[in-house]
């Protein structure tokens, strides 16, 4: 009795026209001063991603400029409501354009890692964090084993913490490889902490 119409249902529903994606532009002028990245606006963004050395970061909106502090390329993509998003990989017709931010001694001294026999622990800890704002604790692509002399390289995101100095919360957001705390009021210590399971090379 109702299998017409599960046919007409069906019929409609592999004609319906697909929706896809738009690519935004990429963001002008990004650039690296000091530790600060900035960039201009992209007409009809309303928020944009930080991608750490070709991987995803972290999310700011109502601005156009992130505090960097560890060693690496850095590149914001533009993102709006609609879905739609543009060029995560920083790249254009004269190749690689994401700019390059190195520490004065050529590290990080606020990231610490622990490393365990299957996970290696990175802590990121960052003072004076504003409203807003993240501190992020990001998987090492790569790093030495105290099991052998063999490097090892991180698969993939296995969990986190976020803790701060003063009575306030931090909201946790996770990626594959970063693990991000965000702070609703000003702290004057944030300690972002990423759980990642490791391998050989």
């Amino acid at each position: 009795m109702y299998k017409p119409l599960i046919k007409l249902s069906l019929i409609y529903a592999l004609c319906a026209p697909f929706a896809y994606a738009e690519l935004l532009p990429n963001p002008g002028n990004v650039t690296i001063e000091g530790d600060s990245l900035t960039w201009e606006a992209v007409e009809g963004a309303t928020g944009y991603n930080i991608y750490f050395d070709g991987r995803y970061y972290d999310t700011v909106r109502d601005r156009l400029q992130y505090r960097v502090s560890e060693p690496g390329s850095y590149w914001p993509t533009a993102f709006d409501d609609a879905g739609n998003f543009g060029n995560q990989y920083g790249f254009d017709d004269t190749g690689d354009i994401r700019p390059e931010y190195i520490a004065e001694d050529g590290v990080d001294s606020n990231v610490s890692l622990v490393v365990n026999s299957y996970t290696v622990i990175a802590q990121k800890t960052c003072t004076n964090v504003g409203p807003g704002e993240s501190c992020v604790a990001t998987c090492p692509r790569s790093f030495q084993s105290p099991f052998g002399n063999a490097s090892r390289f991180s698969r993939y995101l296995s969990g986190g913490a976020c803790s701060t100095s003063d009575i306030v919360e931090a909201d946790a957001f996770a990626s594959n490889f970063t693990y991000s705390c965000t702070v609703p009021t000003f702290s004057g210590e944030v300690v972002a902490q990423a759980i990642c399971v490791h391998g050989n090379f």
